[in-house]
């Protein structure tokens, strides 16, 4: 090693020993500069940089997946197994039942002529005797006579004065009688269809008067005994259909 000559004095600087790669590149500055008449440019002992640094390096962005080889296969897959087969049940015939004949049993074969008799413990048994028994049906029982059929009942028409809602004195008779047939046959049923006169500024008035008298035919027949479910009321005020305007008409449905 030798001293530099910039160094001061009872000093010695360490001599700085350069690469080889960056000795011919100041070598070749120097000439450089020499034939140009510059300065040569200062050294730099940084090693220059590689083609990774100037492209960006590997990121996650530039990063390409390396594809997967498929699994060997070492044993081919067994094959699947064949679907069952459908085979249809056999039908089995029934067997006929056997004809089997009831009669009255053969008779036993005559005997020879000679022939020693036969014990009585060896003699076929006598069938059995018919116990079938029959059971007797009562006898009939004899119908109640029916009751004589009731002569029809024409319908009663009752008219009424003016405004009045009370029944006549000859109407009270004759429903009490209805009201007598209407208890011994459960099954009859009444309508009673009333009118009353009016014009047509009064129709709703008409009508009303027309309920009243057939409410009041319904309470006296109710006090007899008789439901009110039997009997049917229409309330048809001033359509007298061509009768008396003042009336009312009670007639059996079903007589």
């Amino acid at each position: 090693m030798s001293g530099s000559p910039n160094a001061p004095a009872g000093r010695r600087a360490p001599l700085r020993v350069l690469p080889a790669a960056a000795a011919v590149a100041l070598s070749l500055a120097v000439t450089a500069c020499s034939s140009s008449g510059t300065a040569p440019p200062p050294t730099s002992a940084a090693p220059p940089q590689t083609a990774a640094a100037n492209t960006g390096g590997l990121t996650l962005e530039n990063a390409q997946p390396l594809p997967i080889p498929p699994r060997p296969d070492i044993f081919p897959p067994p094959a699947p197994p064949a679907p069952p087969v459908f085979k249809a049940p056999t039908l089995m015939t029934a067997p006929d039942l056997p004809q089997i004949s009831v009669g009255a049993s053969p008779p036993p074969p005559a005997m020879p002529e000679g022939a020693p008799p036969v014990p009585a413990a060896n003699r076929p048994a006598a069938p059995p005797p018919d116990r079938t028994q029959t059971a007797a049906l009562p006898p009939p029982t004899p119908k109640a006579p029916a009751a004589p059929a009731l002569p029809r009942m024409e319908p009663l028409t009752v008219l009424f004065d003016g405004t009045a809602t009370a029944l006549p004195e000859p109407a009270q008779a004759r429903l009490e009688a209805i009201a007598e047939r209407m208890n011994a046959n459960p099954q009859l049923r009444l309508q009673i269809r009333s009118y009353a006169s009016g014009t047509p500024e009064t129709a709703r008035e008409a009508r009303q008067l027309s309920l009243a008298r057939a409410l009041a035919v319904r309470e006296r027949l109710g006090t007899a005994g008789i439901a009110s479910t039997r009997v049917d009321i229409r309330a048809l005020g001033m359509e007298a259909a061509g009768g008396a305007p003042d009336r009312l008409d009670v007639e059996f449905l079903n007589q």
